[in-house]
């Protein structure tokens, strides 16, 4: 049984990022994959094969790169105007690859699947923005859908103190990514990221059973 707070507190995540999407300006929709992603799949240490998730995916731009790398690929998005643009944009640019995604609109705690066996999970500033009450049930979905082997590359926020959820993600504290993934994920990779609006970092964590 879905619990009914969190039920209620994704309908009102989705009221919040429709409205952010209705807004002109939309900093974090570069259409530019990082160079992090980028370099993770040019090191070989995955095959371009098999099923990749974009938790978060926006407007689709790592999508279309996990596609173009001969993955197949879903996106997951909670905001049903940045799917549309996801789906402008692809049609416009690259409707070969269309074959090779989809976009799913649905909140990364609710998804509508599991068990997958994805080979890859990717989250560009998705988790840093959940709530922390709600952070287990997300917890759950990346478990729930990632394989053997399977890697799993975030980026986030490092939590403030004085910060609040109403003036931007809250940010995940000191140790939280390998206290809520471990033991099932390993963790392969930490590094500070270059500072943006505050200090940020890319973990990179691997399932080895």
């Amino acid at each position: 049984m879905v619990d009914n707070a969190l039920v209620q507190a994704s309908a009102e995540t989705r009221r919040r990022w429709n409205a952010r999407y209705a807004e002109t300006e939309q900093p974090w929709d570069t259409q530019q994959t990082p160079p992090e992603v980028i370099a993770f799949w040019d090191s070989g240490v995955l095959p371009s094969r098999g099923l990749a998730l974009d938790l978060g995916c926006g407007p689709g731009t790592n999508v279309r790169f996990l596609a173009r790398r001969g993955l197949r690929a879903i996106g997951v998005e909670i905001a049903a105007p940045a799917l549309l643009t996801a789906q402008r944009r692809l049609q416009r640019e690259e409707p070969e690859l269309s074959g090779r995604l989809a976009f799913v609109c649905a909140d990364v705690c609710l998804l509508p699947f599991r068990n997958l066996n994805a080979v890859y999970i990717l989250d560009i500033g998705c988790f840093h923005s959940i709530p922390p009450p709600l952070r287990d049930a997300y917890v759950a979905s990346v478990l729930g859908n990632l394989t053997l082997g399977g890697y799993y590359q975030l980026y986030a926020f490092d939590a403030e103190p004085d910060r609040v959820a109403e003036s931007g993600p809250v940010g995940l504290g000191p140790d939280e990514v390998v206290r809520r993934f471990t033991p099932h994920l390993t963790l392969v990779q930490e590094m500070r990221a270059k500072p943006e609006r505050r200090p940020c970092r890319w973990y990179l964590l691997r399932r080895d059973g």
